[in-house]
């Protein structure tokens, strides 16, 4: 123990002199960083020492021996000495923060202080010292006191106890409650705290919230997720859910957080390096540059210093490299084989990574993956799996082999020149005749004037072949004894009825002939054959196709053939046999395709003059193809010991054998060639559909905006003109009151003019001065008031003047 510093010499003498020279505040985080850091290099050893438990003390105590200054070697023995101490109670500071830490969430709902943690770790002491000084004042123990004292005690810590209370409120802060308690306040106060917050935000701010909430389950590595949003104000759906590009977006915004979610709660299993990783952005910023060789083939890139995220988006782009540069498939040309031909797809398509993964050794291959490796997407693959492809790559890279090799790929992602010149398509147009509906009745009332031939493999007289289905005529199933004259091929001679779309029932397609006349189509019967073509639901059969072969490029034929469009096909299809429709009722062919020379080779030629131009006409031909091909198969291996009891014996005198089985697969590349040109063109018409829509869209788009602003314009015209009147009215309202005012102040004006000339006083003249009018110069006169003479009852009296007259 005493020589655990000689591993961690180096990283202790690079941080010597700052912590000698720091303040005791700096030291603290000086301490911190060497810690650490010395823990990272203990780990990467492969056989290190045992660390002293106080790791922080033992590196003090390591740079005590360098200090010089008396008051820094004073004070880092005083530490030394309390972390004695705490050694001789037998308490180490690790047992003491998990013992104090508190088990309620709640006491976590805000930043934890110094003051908080320092009350919970060291409780008995000051405990204690409230004791001690309570007695001290010699009175009765009272908690009034308590608070100061705790105070007093908190002011006065040592600074081992400081710094343990820092590092306990750091941890304490940064990891929250105990997971327990953490799962129990979840459990109770999760979605009311939620539907709070959200409330309380929508009524005081306004603001409408959509939330992804997160959390830990009980279980390992799982993770539970929650959308939680306000309820909407005018809306009648919620964000998440009133339309499809928000649902879409929700649910790639929820896979995204579930991802980071992981990588957050689970650091260990999601990239295998540091915590601190860049966003999913800058990851694939920062990613190397994924160089070519002159073929097209990527070359392996360096992946030091990049996540599993990056890691993840590096074997996409190799793997798209190779699907979308080159590709190789192997081709024949009508019977004629040739090598491994390089074709490039001219698309920038992506890897079909569901079909690939479902089978990849008809796509890939299997030598450029590791032995017994599990292909997944990319963003499925773990860090282990990456690593051991980047391995795998690595030794092919060695031996300078390619990274990735496709094999096969969707027909429709195939360059058409490429294929072209592989399979090369010749488009002979079969001649028919049409018919007219008035005909079609004809016919159908009274017998055809031309005889009709039905499947090989009933029991029928010479002069008249059997139909394959049961009919009024016909008892049981065809195909179960041969009849002793030679029967006709089983391809159908023309008939007298309309011909069949593509599109049309499959009763349509298996209607056969009797002996003399023609009916319509005759009806099912309520039992079929396990494995037979009627049995099938329409929803299943293209994994009943699948299922008739494992032949890789039937298996092809067959992706290629989901890709044709749903609609009726432009070619009505003639004599095309029974045994070959959705409406054959036997799980084996009939006796004349194993017995009769020539039957499968004329199926054959009409496979390889019918035209594929929609999905109807490319189901019927894979059907006959794989029902070929298993039948051949059958008869190769057929054994009669060890046969079925319900298999037929012809089995075992068949002509199908491995020469025809080579015919077959010949022809399923053949037709694979033909079917490129009608993908091509649906992708063609798709694409100019698209493009026509586009424009329709971006015209509509103009007009509407065009009409937007007229309207806009118009609006504000309307409002204009509606301000304009408004001011007028004002304008004349106010004329108004004008010209009112103005008459009133004229009358008010009159008035006074005509009340001075009405008021004229009458002034007496004193004597010696003439009585002069109102108005005129010179000294006013006294105005003689009549109304204040007092009147008297009794009669006045002349005066002595005028008596004397």
């Amino acid at each position: 123990m005493d020589k655990w510093y000689e591993s961690f010499e180096g990283i202790l003498a690079i941080h010597q002199d700052k912590f000698v020279t720091a303040s005791a505040p700096t030291r603290q985080s000086i301490l911190k960083t060497i810690r650490d850091q010395i823990v990272t290099k203990h780990k990467s050893l492969e056989d290190p020492a045992a660390l002293p438990k106080p790791l922080r003390k033992a590196i003090r105590r390591y740079y005590l021996q360098f200090l010089t200054d008396e008051d820094d070697i004073q004070a880092e023995g005083e530490f030394l000495e309390d972390e004695q101490d705490n050694e001789a109670l037998g308490v180490s500071p690790e047992e003491r923060e998990m013992a104090a830490r508190p088990k309620d969430a709640a006491f976590y709902k805000k930043e934890i202080t110094d003051w908080d943690v320092a009350q919970k770790l060291f409780k008995q002491e000051i405990d204690d010292y409230d004791k001690e000084e309570q007695s001290k004042l010699g009175g009765k123990h009272s908690i009034k006191f308590r608070t100061g004292h705790t105070r007093d005690w908190f002011n006065n810590m040592t600074p081992a106890q400081r710094e343990e209370v820092e590092d306990a409120k750091e941890k304490w802060n940064r990891e929250g409650a105990p997971a327990e308690a953490q799962a129990m306040y979840r459990k109770r106060n999760l979605k009311r705290v939620l539907d709070y917050f959200t409330e309380q935000i929508c009524h005081t701010m306004g603001c409408q919230v959509v939330m992804l909430v997160s959390h830990k389950k009980k279980s390992d590595q799982t993770l539970s997720v929650v959308v939680h949003e306000s309820k909407p104000l005018n809306g009648k759906k919620v964000f998440t859910q009133s339309s499809r590009s928000n649902k879409e977006w929700t649910s790639d915004g929820f896979t995204k957080f579930v991802e980071w979610s992981k990588s957050e709660f689970y650091p260990e299993d999601s990239d295998g390096v540091s915590d601190n990783e860049d966003d999913e952005d800058d990851t694939k910023d920062k990613l190397p540059e994924l160089v070519l060789d002159k073929t097209g083939y990527a070359k392996l890139p360096s992946c030091a210093g990049i996540n599993a995220k990056g890691q993840q988006e590096l074997v996409r782009r190799i793997f798209h490299a190779s699907y979308s540069e080159l590709m190789s498939v192997r081709s024949a040309l009508m019977g004629l084989k040739v090598g491994w031909v390089e074709v490039f797809t001219d698309s920038t398509k992506p890897v079909p990574w569901r079909e690939v993964v479902a089978k990849p050794s008809l796509y890939l291959d299997l030598e450029c993956l590791p032995k017994g490796f599990l292909l997944r997407d990319p963003s499925h693959l773990r860090a282990d799996d990456i690593t051991k492809l980047w391995d795998h790559w690595e030794v092919r890279r060695a031996a300078k082999q390619r990274l990735i090799i496709f094999l096969a790929g969707k027909l429709a992602d195939m360059s058409k020149e490429s294929l072209q010149n592989a399979v090369p398509y010749k488009g002979d147009k079969k001649v028919y005749v049409e018919i007219s509906q008035e005909n079609e009745d004809d016919t159908s009332a009274k017998p055809p004037t031309t005889r009709t031939e039905g499947p090989a493999g009933t029991k029928a007289a010479s002069s008249a072949s059997a139909s394959t289905r049961p009919t009024p005529r016909t008892k049981g199933p065809a195909g179960t004894k041969a009849a002793s004259s030679a029967l006709a091929s089983t391809r159908l001679a023309p008939r007298t009825i309309s011909p069949a779309d593509d599109d049309s029932s499959e009763d349509d397609l298996a209607t056969t002939s009797f002996a003399g006349h023609t009916t319509g189509p005759a009806a099912r019967p309520s039992g079929a054959q396990e494995g037979a073509p009627v049995a099938v639901p329409m929803k299943d059969r293209v994994q009943f196709l699948k299922s008739l072969s494992n032949n890789d490029k039937y298996l092809l034929l067959v992706e290629g053939v989901r890709d044709l469009e749903k609609g009726p096909s432009s070619e009505k299809q003639r004599d095309w046999p029974t045994w070959a429709t959705w409406s054959w009722e036997e799980s084996y062919l009939p006796n004349a395709v194993h017995s009769e020379d020539g039957v499968v080779e004329n199926f054959l030629d009409m496979i390889a003059s019918a035209k594929i131009t929609s999905l109807p006409s490319g189901m019927r031909i894979t059907l006959g193809l794989g029902l070929l091909l298993r039948e051949c198969k059958r008869a190769i291996k057929y054994e009669v010991d060890e046969a079925p009891h319900n298999t037929p014996t012809y089995l075992g005198a068949s002509t199908l054998d491995i020469k025809i089985l080579s015919l077959v697969e010949d022809l399923v590349d053949t037709v694979r060639g033909r079917m490129l040109p009608t993908l091509k063109g649906r992708e063609g018409q798709q694409r100019a559909a698209g493009e026509q829509e586009e424009k329709e869209r971006d015209h509509e788009l103009e007009v509407r905006q065009h009409l937007e602003e007229e309207l806009r314009m118009l609006e504000e015209a309307k409002s204009r003109n509606k301000r304009l009147k408004d001011d007028m009215q004002k304008l004349q309202e106010e004329t108004k009151k004008l010209v009112e005012e103005n008459e009133s102040l004229e009358r008010q004006r009159v008035e006074v003019e005509h009340n001075g000339e009405s008021e004229a006083e009458v002034r007496v003249e004193v004597k010696g001065e003439k009585r002069s009018k109102s108005g005129e110069s010179g000294k006013p006169h006294k105005i003689t008031k009549t109304d204040d003479i007092r009147r008297s009852s009794r009669a006045r009296l002349p005066s002595k003047k005028a008596m004397k007259y």
